[in-house]
C-alpha cells in the first residue's frame, strides 16, 4: 500500500499550513489544501484523496463541512474526519448523520493528529473489506443452484436468493419481513397434513440439520414440488439464537424416478405368466420400457449430481466476469482453481457412470495380473487426501504379509476409491476413515471403516443394489451406484463383501478376494 494522501478543507490559512506540515511530518502525503466545501468536492472527484479532514465550520461559505462530508460519503465512499472547535450538541448530532471516521477537537497536537489519521484509514480498509465481501457473497448466493431464506430470531425472513424466489413464487420485496411459516408452507406428501416449518424448530433450540423424507413445498400460487433441504442456526450469542439459514432443493427428478419405481415395483407381479408369452412383440415393449427407465434413472441421477459443481463453476465464472479487473491475483488463481475442481468432479461423475452401464451391461472385464495390492493401495489412499485436503482423515494400515497376487488392478481401485469416497462422505467433517489391507492365506482382505450416519438394519440387504439409497441420507448428494460398482468388481474377482453399519456409530464394509500367489 502506498503513501496516503489527504485532502485539507480548512478556510484559515495558517491553520491549514499547519495541519499540512504535521501531515508531512507523519509520513502522510498532502494531496491539496481547499477552503470550501465546493472546492473540497471538485478536488475528491479530481484527485480520489485517501482521506478528507474536513472543517466544520466554513466562514461565509454556501456550504459547511458537515453538507460536503454528507456528499463526500455518498457519491464517493472517502472517510471524513472532522475538526472543529466547537462541540455543540446540535452541530455534532448533524456531524453524526454523515457517519463520520473521526473527531479532532481544536486546539490539537502532532500525536493527536496520527492517532485519528490511523484509526480512520484502518477503519475505511475494513469497511472496504466488507463491502467486498458482500458482493461476493450476494454473488454466490444469486448463483447457487440452492433456495436460500434468512429469518432473525422470531422466524420473519431477511433474506430470499432468486432461487428461493422462484421455488416460492413469492417475490424476495413481498417476503421480507413476513414470517417463514407464511411463505414456506410444507406438508407430508404420505399424509397431506403439514408439517411444522424447521425454522421454527431450530429457532427453540432444537437440533434439526436436515429436512425429513417425503416433505412437499406449497408455493405461493398453491403449485406442490417436492423439497430436500437443511436448517442451520446463526450468530448464536451465549445461549441466544440471533436467526436461523433455511436452504433448500427442487427435489421433483429424484421423486419422479422413486415413485416410478416403486409402481413398477407394485405392477410387476400382477403380470401373469400368459401375458409375459403372448409375444414376442410383448416382450419387447416390456425390454424396451425396461431400457427406458433405466436410462430415465441414470439422466435424472446425472442431472442431479451435476448441479453442485456447476453451480460452482457458473458462480466462479460469475465472479470473474463481474470483478476480474479488480481482484488481486490470489482471487483469480482461487477462483479459476474451484473452476478445475468442479470440471473435475463432472468428470469424475461420468467416469462413474461409464463404469456402471459396463457393470450393468456385463462388459466390465477381469484381467487378472501380478499387483502389489499394498502399494496400490496406498496410492489410492494418497488420491483421496489430496481431494479432501485437511476436511478428513484417512488411515491405511496393513496387517500379517501382504504378497503380490494376481488380481484385477483398475477393478480393485473402483472398490477401494468408491469405499473411501462414500466413508467421507456421510461422515462429518473432521471424521476419521480407515482402510486396512489384511494378509490371509490365500485371499486378501479390504477393511474400510467409517464414524458416519451409518445404514438401517433392514436396508442394508439392498444397498448393493442399483440406485438404492439409505433413507437417511437426507439431502446428502449421491449417485445411488457406488456400491453397486463395488459388488460388480468383487464378484468378478468370485469374492464375497459384507456390510455391519449402525446408525449414529458409523459403517464397516469388508471386502475379501481370493488370489492367486505370484511364485
Amino acid at each position: 500500500m502506498g503513501v496516503a494522501k489527504i485532502l485539507i478543507v480548512e478556510d484559515e490559512t495558517i491553520t491549514a499550513q499547519a495541519i499540512a506540515a504535521q501531515i508531512k511530518r507523519l509520513g502522510y502525503e498532502v494531496a491539496d489544501i481547499v477552503n470550501s466545501g465546493q472546492a473540497a468536492l471538485a478536488k475528491v472527484a479530481e484527485n480520489r484523496p485517501d482521506l478528507v479532514l474536513m472543517d466544520i465550520v466554513l466562514k461565509q461559505r454556501e456550504m459547511d463541512g458537515i453538507e460536503a462530508a454528507a456528499q463526500m460519503r455518498s457519491h464517493f465512499k472517502i472517510p471524513v474526519i472532522y475538526l472543529t472547535a466547537h462541540t455543540e450538541e446540535t452541530i455534532l448530532s448533524r456531524a453524526k448523520v454523515t457517519e463520520p471516521f473521526g473527531y479532532i477537537v481544536k486546539p490539537f497536537n502532532q500525536r493527536d493528529l496520527r492517532i485519528a489519521i490511523e484509526i480512520g484509514l484502518y477503519r475505511h480498509r475494513m469497511e472496504q473489506q466488507l463491502i467486498e465481501r458482500e458482493k461476493l457473497l450476494s454473488t454466490i448466493l444469486d448463483s447457487t443452484s440452492d433456495a436460500v431464506i434468512a429469518t432473525d430470531e422470531i422466524g420473519c425472513i431477511t433474506y430470499m436468493n432468486p432461487m428461493a424466489e422462484t421455488l416460492t413464487g413469492w417475490q424476495s420485496f413481498e417476503a421480507l419481513g413476513k414470517s417463514i411459516t407464511e411463505v414456506v408452507q410444507i406438508i407430508d406428501e404420505r399424509n397431506n397434513t403439514a408439517v411444522e416449518n424447521p425454522v421454527m424448530q431450530v429457532l427453540r433450540g432444537e437440533t434439526l440439520n436436515y429436512l425429513g423424507n417425503y416433505r412437499t413445498l406449497i408455493t405461493k400460487s398453491g403449485t406442490r414440488i417436492p423439497i430436500a433441504g437443511r436448517t442451520s442456526p446463526m450468530e448464536r450469542e451465549g445461549d441466544t439464537i440471533k436467526g436461523a439459514v433455511f436452504i433448500f432443493e427442487d427435489n421433483t427428478e429424484r421423486r419422479k424416478a422413486e415413485v416410478l419405481e416403486l409402481e413398477q415395483g407394485r405392477l410387476s407381479p400382477e403380470i401373469t405368466k400368459q401375458e409375459k408369452t403372448e409375444s414376442e412383440g410383448c416382450e419387447g415393449l416390456e425390454t424396451q420400457q425396461e431400457i427406458n427407465h433405466f436410462t430415465s434413472r441414470i439422466m435424472s441421477m446425472i442431472a442431479h449430481e451435476y448441479r453442485t459443481p456447476l453451480a460452482v463453476i457458473l458462480t466462479s465464472t460469475g465472479l470473474l466476469k463481474r470483478y476480474g479487473s479488480e481482484l488481486p491475483k490470489e482471487k483469480k488463481e482461487m477462483y479459476l482453481e474451484r473452476i478445475q475442481t468442479g470440471v473435475k468432479q463432472m468428470d469424475r461423475l461420468l467416469d462413474k457412470v461409464v463404469i456402471f452401464n459396463k457393470a450393468e451391461a456385463n462388459e466390465l472385464k477381469f484381467n487378472p495380473e501380478p499387483l502389489d495390492v499394498a502399494q496400490w493401495c496406498n496410492q489410492l489412499v494418497e488420491e483421496q487426501r489430496l481431494l479432501v485436503g485437511d476436511r478428513y482423515t484417512i488411515h491405511f494400515a496393513t496387517q500379517g504379509s501382504i504378497p503380490s497376487a494376481n488380481l484385477d488392478k483398475e477393478l480393485v481401485g473402483h472398490i477401494v476409491t468408491n469405499l473411501l469416497a462414500n466413508g467421507i462422505k456421510y461422515s462429518a467433517k473432521g471424521s476419521i476413515i480407515s482402510l486396512v489391507l489384511i494378509g490371509q492365506e490365500n485371499e486378501i482382505v479390504l477393511k474400510v471403516q467409517d464414524s458416519g450416519i451409518g445404514i438401517p438394519q433392514a436396508e442394508q440387504e439392498k444397498i448393493f443394489l442399483p440406485f438404492v439409497r439409505a433413507s437417511n441420507v437426507s439431502t446428502i448428494s449421491g449417485t445411488g451406484i457406488g456400491l453397486s460398482i463395488v459388488k460388480k468388481c468383487v464378484d468378478l474377482h468370485g469374492g464375497q463383501i459384507a456390510i455391519a453399519s449402525e446408525i449414529g456409530v458409523g459403517t464397516t464394509v469388508t471386502v475379501t478376494l481370493p488370489i492367486k500367489l505370484i511364485r
